[in-house]
């Protein structure tokens, strides 16, 4: 196994394990932060190496998505966790 390919699955059990931890306390939108920030993260390693600009700028768009999507669900959960405690 190569080491890119030991990196990605260490990284996949830690953030498995971060999205298990979230959702077994039922906070959903961590949860769904955890899992696009890992994806995005993922998806960059998986893919790094010598590609056609067309396939760079594709994995660049989606993993920008990704991590929007990352921000959005951290600011929802944030938002969640105040309003539950009002």
């Amino acid at each position: 196994m190569d080491g890119r390919a030991a990196i990605a699955a260490l990284f996949g059990v830690a953030i498995g394990t971060a999205v298990a931890a979230c959702v077994g306390k039922r906070q959903w939108w961590d949860a769904s932060a955890i899992c696009a920030f890992g994806t995005a993260f993922g998806l960059a390693i998986v893919t790094e190496g010598n590609h056609s600009r067309l396939e760079h700028n594709a994995v660049f768009a989606v993993g920008l998505v990704l991590l929007a999507c990352s921000v959005v669900a951290t600011r929802a959960g944030m938002r969640a966790r105040r309003r539950d405690h009002l």
